[in-house]
């Protein structure tokens, strides 16, 4: 497998018609688009599975290999792949992969007595004022950002694809079709209200 060139971020490089055109095609049903797919774009999720273990702290038991093969299994398998577009393409992937994690947490945390939570940083290479959100229980995580999806799809995507695919701001940007002072803006408000849920235990 040939290795896709990668940006200085860690974000998903792949942009290729060859890659627009297995989205579409897996999205309407072809099962070997899907493997196809995964196939091209393998080192970006890959880097995409890495970071979702990094933010959480590393969770043991769990590797990029076993996520990138599990978030495939349940796409094909269980879920299919929603959306046609690169955007959405990877921000599912983020979901997919961040919600394995929770749920592997899940349940090894309730095999523990007393077992502590599993904990997650909202921080980013970018720089930008408030640069991140204190360490913070994943599944507590998980709840605000579903709270924030009703409240904004467009905030809702930015978080999903700065946050949690590793996506700069340009990219993100790029990837939604906006400018990037929408998303930095996006960025910061989000970062804020998820704070706020996060510390007063409303999520």
């Amino acid at each position: 497998m040939v290795d896709q060139p990668a940006n200085n971020s860690g974000a998903p490089a792949a942009r290729g018609i060859g890659a627009t055109e297995l989205i579409a095609r897996a999205s309407a049903g072809d099962d070997g688009a899907m493997s196809e797919l995964y196939a091209l774009l393998y080192p970006e999720i890959k880097r995409v599975a890495r970071a979702r273990l990094a933010q959480a702290g590393g969770v043991t038991g769990l590797n990029a290999t076993a996520l990138v093969h599990e978030g495939f299994m349940r796409m094909a398998d269980r879920e299919g792949l929603q959306g046609n577009t690169r955007v959405q393409f990877f921000a599912y992937i983020g979901k997919v992969l961040r919600s394995i994690v929770i749920d592997f947490v899940r349940a090894r945390d309730s095999e523990k007595r007393g077992g502590g939570a599993t904990l997650l940083t909202l921080s980013h290479a970018d720089a930008t004022a408030d640069a991140s959100i204190p360490a913070v229980d994943v599944i507590a995580l998980d709840r605000a950002v579903t709270q924030l999806r009703q409240i904004d799809e467009g905030m809702y995507q930015t978080a999903e694809l700065h946050f949690f695919c590793g996506m700069t701001i340009e990219e993100t940007a790029d990837a939604r079709g906006v400018s990037a002072r929408t998303v930095n803006r996006e960025i910061l408000k989000a970062r804020a209200l998820l704070g706020e849920w996060l510390e007063l235990g409303t999520a």
